[in-house]
């Protein structure tokens, strides 16, 4: 099968890099890619930057070298307040949190024209569900909220815990993967592991934890395409 990885952060990268040995760098405006191959799966592995654009500019351009899945993994922070730093969050689904045409008929959150929420396969969240239990992390499956937009703020934090049901966390690229998998009608699943809470310092929580936070979710997703066929 061929699986790409999608990271927006040089931090959240490095244990790809570290791992799988990548190789053939190629650099296409702010992306980086690179290949390899792992338990018998032929990847793409790329580096995104941070933010809605980049994600799509990313996304796009490993599309068009046809896979069969793509995967968005790295940190995000905590929305729910029951989740703690290095869990990790299966995105059943992703959705913007900064998207707004309801004077037109749309859902909060909802492109126009475009699903509200982009909804991974139920194979792709059990199978990540089953490769949490032979790690030590603790794994949820819930909502991730994308939007471009850093929230260190509680009252922020807790005004979209109360909006979206169901959020469990929020970044700044995974709806953007997910809404450009779904125009190329690529299979797509956002694996998030939290790097900060708004309860603490959130700024300087993300730069203490963001490696650790991206090492978790790369753990998973290599524990999953062990099992993958």
């Amino acid at each position: 099968m061929k699986v790409a990885i999608i990271c927006p952060m040089e931090e959240e990268i490095g244990y790809y890099k570290e791992h799988l040995g990548l190789t053939t760098s190629e650099v296409v405006g702010p992306t980086e890619i690179w290949t390899a191959s792992y338990e018998g799966h032929d990847l793409i592995v790329a580096r995104c930057g941070i933010g809605k654009v980049n994600a799509a500019i990313a996304t796009t351009l490993v599309a068009q070298r046809q896979p069969d899945l793509i995967i968005n993994t790295g940190s995000a922070g905590a929305v729910s307040p029951d989740r703690q730093i290095g869990d990790i969050i299966i995105g059943e689904a992703t959705m913007y949190h900064d998207a707004d045409a309801r004077a037109f008929g749309y859902e909060l959150g909802q492109v126009p024209t475009m699903p509200a929420r982009y909804k991974a396969p139920e194979n792709l969240i059990q199978g990540f569900l089953d490769a949490y239990h032979e790690t030590e992390l603790t794994a949820t499956p819930g909502l991730i909220l994308t939007g471009d937009q850093f929230i260190a703020d509680v009252d922020k934090v807790s005004s979209l815990y109360q909006t979206f049901r169901g959020a469990q966390c929020a970044e700044m690229e995974g709806a953007a993967v997910a809404q450009v998998a779904n125009q190329f009608g690529i299979d797509c699943i956002v694996i998030r592991a939290i790097s900060d809470t708004a309860q603490q310092d959130a700024n300087v929580i993300f730069d203490e934890f963001v490696v650790t936070a991206g090492q978790n979710a790369a753990k998973v997703t290599l524990s999953y395409l062990k099992h993958l066929n």
